[in-house]
């Protein structure tokens, strides 16, 4: 059996993925989605990135966590803009989290 879907469940998503691709784009930033599993080691390549890079290249980072800011304080102590995200139980950051993350911050 087939549904047919007469709303695009993804339209308010899309819509806002565009709304970052654009901006991005326009303000000539280059994105970087890094994701795994709790404990991989993301905040430490990213801590180790930030040394390597902080001198040549503007850094900022939007953290997702379910609860914490303690992977932002980290990269805060690097003396780089953070932004924390607390998704609340979701396990990643979705476009609409991002574009009204980036619109707060102007």
């Amino acid at each position: 059996m087939k549904i047919k879907l007469q709303e695009d469940v993804l339209k308010d998503q899309n819509l806002a993925a565009a709304f970052n691709r654009e901006t991005f784009q326009k303000n000539h930033t280059l994105v970087i989605n890094l994701m795994s599993s709790p404990g991989a080691g993301k905040t430490s390549l990213l801590e180790k990135t930030v040394k390597a890079l902080m001198n040549e290249f503007h850094i900022a980072v939007i953290e997702g966590d379910l609860a914490t800011e303690r992977d932002a304080e980290r990269l805060r102590s690097l003396g780089i803009e953070t932004v924390q995200i607390n998704t609340g139980g979701g396990c990643h950051l979705d476009a609409r989290m991002i574009a009204k993350t980036y619109q707060n911050s102007n």
